[in-house]
């Protein structure tokens, strides 16, 4: 994301790792049931002191009991750190979010494994299976679903496993001779987004990551498909993907490429974070630098009803016209209840001019009429190598003492650090919705639809317009087809920061998370009437989804529920509204015990 108020979230050897496998941690010791023993259904105890020390002796004493940094809060006070993100990603306790009404509430687990080695995540894995305990897995924690924390279970953190590499000619493991090597970028399990741009601007070359700088760059992001700024032109981070290594639920270390345990792979790239194993290293196809990066910060207002209709239905009209191609990302935003689109919009490779052209078939109308319409709007363009070390007010620098220098955060994305959510739901927006046939009905949803929720709507997470080149990668993904479709993405929402479940004198106001949630439903109804197999992302879609394995994966859901049973039969990696997660009745914080995945 940009340097702007606006923001898309503004809204190693096998040898030693098997090696590791073969520990086995004794389950048959127990402890008198007291408060401090945690019991979970389908056991008879939770695992003794004995047990948990020979864990924590075979990753080396790195095995912590996370706390939330916000759970010693006194009413009236407040910790300035907590509205750092780059804080909250290092402590073991905490997530980017607090919690979402009725969904799920940031919940420490009982012990973490500090990663610093795969052998770690081995360690950890063998035993949660053999103990039968809750596995949760956590980078950065920026999950909307709560799915990287959950009580009563073992987290791997994989925060501390960090190391960025560049390789200029890269040849996937187990590739014929034959095959053209290619730039690319490695990730360890633990790496930001920011960390990965740094490295790939000083080689000349870009990965497509998220705009996000905190968000993690070997997790969720690209597991469940990932959309940035110039996926219009590049692709999904699903796409990008070229090699993962990852421990699955035998605890074994598995190389997964285009040449090597395929099914395993393709599932990696779109089936979700957290479900097919624990990723340990992400290898990014790297692309040339572009030029330039550009922006457009704004507003656009109507003086009446009927005059933002109008202007909704222009802009519908416009993007399918204009903005369908890769030189273009990001979007707007239609605020709750007024009367005006806030732009955010990313363009590459172009002059101002030129950007300035483009948007004139817009604007200019608009512009001729200035007793219905304002139009104020900003071009700017800053050399693309800038990109990841800006020097504008739209950021936010992390300055604490002994902060790695240079991270930093977008001024955009600064309003969801500590967000506690009344709801957050998304839609994709197919081409044939924004059609001349059916642009007006598509306006009058989300001129409804905003009267009682914000919208945001980007045009990057639709991939409709994108190169061939592109394409060629996407569909050998696990990403839902309806994406080639899709225009862009509509995200709805309502929050409010710095709000800490059961932490007294911090809790959300639960009446007013009714209300919002309530209309964001609400208005999720226009949206979804009006975009007819527009489908949505594992990453950004419904807590409460009912469809939710044909909203994410469509026609995929089949095989990628056979790679599950294949990797995972006992259901080890389980999340909410994650493959194979049907087996359970539990939401992604509850106690849950291993089940065995129905084989019909």
């Amino acid at each position: 994301m940009k340097n702007t108020n606006y923001s898309r979230r503004k809204f190693i050897s096998d040898g030693s790792a098997l090696a590791a496998s073969a520990l086995v941690f004794s389950s048959s010791e127990v402890l008198a049931q007291t408060p401090g023993n945690v019991k979970i259904a389908g056991q008879s105890v939770w695992p003794s002191e004995a047990s948990w020390q020979q864990l924590k002796e075979a990753v080396d004493g790195r095995l912590i009991k996370p706390i939330a940094p916000w759970s010693s809060l006194k009413a009236g006070e407040m910790n300035e750190d907590l509205k750092n993100p780059w804080y909250l990603e290092e402590q073991a306790g905490a997530t980017q979010s607090t919690g979402m009404y009725q969904a799920w509430d940031s919940t420490p687990s009982a012990y973490a494994v500090a990663v610093e080695k795969v052998q770690d995540i081995v360690a950890a894995v063998n035993f949660a299976r053999q103990n039968k305990i809750r596995l949760a897995v956590k980078g950065t924690g920026h999950d909307y679903f709560g799915r990287s924390c959950a009580p009563d279970s073992l987290l791997v953190w994989t925060h501390p496993y960090r190391g960025v590499t560049h390789h200029p000619r890269f040849f996937p493991q187990g590739a014929p001779p034959t095959t053209e090597p290619v730039q690319a970028v490695s990730v360890r399990a633990g790496n930001r987004w920011l960390e990965a741009y740094q490295v790939a601007t000083a080689a000349n070359c870009y990965v497509q990551g998220g705009g996000c700088t905190s968000v993690g760059a070997c997790g969720g992001f690209a597991l469940g498909g990932g959309f940035g700024s110039y996926s219009k032109k590049f692709g999904s981070g699903a796409a990008g993907v070229l090699e993962l290594e990852v421990v699955v639920a035998d605890g074994r270390v598995l190389i997964a490429n285009a040449h090597q345990n395929e099914d395993l792979f393709w599932a990696l790239r779109g089936g979700g974070g957290g479900t097919f194993g624990i990723v340990s290293r992400i290898t990014l196809l790297a692309h040339p630098m572009p030029k330039t990066d550009g922006w457009i910060s704004g507003t656009i207002s109507a003086s009446s009803d009927a005059a933002y209709l109008e202007l909704v239905h222009r802009y519908v009209s416009f993007v399918p016209a204009a903005l369908n191609n890769g030189s273009w990302g990001e979007g707007v935003i239609f605020p709750k209840g007024k009367n005006h689109l806030e732009v955010g919009t990313a363009f590459l490779d172009l002059t101002v001019e030129q950007a300035q052209q483009v948007w004139n078939e817009f604007t200019a109308p608009l512009k001729g009429r200035p007793k219905e319409f304002s139009v104020d709007l900003k071009f700017s363009v800053v050399p693309f190598k800038e990109k990841w070390n800006p020097k504008s007010d739209g950021v936010i620098m992390d300055s604490r003492p002994g902060a790695p220098a240079g991270y930093f955060w977008w001024k955009g994305n600064d309003v969801e650090v500590g967000a506690y959510w009344a709801n957050y739901q998304g839609r994709g927006v197919p081409l044939k919705s924004m059609s001349i046939e059916h642009s007006k009905v598509l306006a009058k949803a989300i001129f409804d639809a905003s009267r009682t929720s914000l919208i945001l709507f980007q045009t990057n997470k639709g991939l409709a317009g994108e190169p061939q080149e592109a394409r060629a990668r996407e569909i050998t993904t696990s990403l839902n087809p309806v994406v080639f479709n899709n225009v862009g993405f509509f995200t709805l929402g309502s929050w409010v920061q710095y709000k800490y479940p059961k932490v007294p004198g911090h809790e959300p106001d639960m009446l007013w998370a009714k209300n919002e949630a309530d209309a964001v439903n609400q208005a999720m109804v226009h949206i979804k009437k009006a975009t007819p197999d527009g489908g949505s992302y594992t990453n950004e879609g419904d807590f409460s989804e009912k469809n939710w394995q044909s909203e994410f994966w469509g026609i995929h859901y089949a095989r990628l529920l056979s790679i599950k049973r294949k990797y995972d039969p006992d259901n080890l990696f389980r999340v909410h509204h994650g493959v194979g997660s049907e087996s359970q009745n539990v939401d992604s914080t509850a106690k849950v015990t291993t089940q065995k995945l129905n084989s019909r």
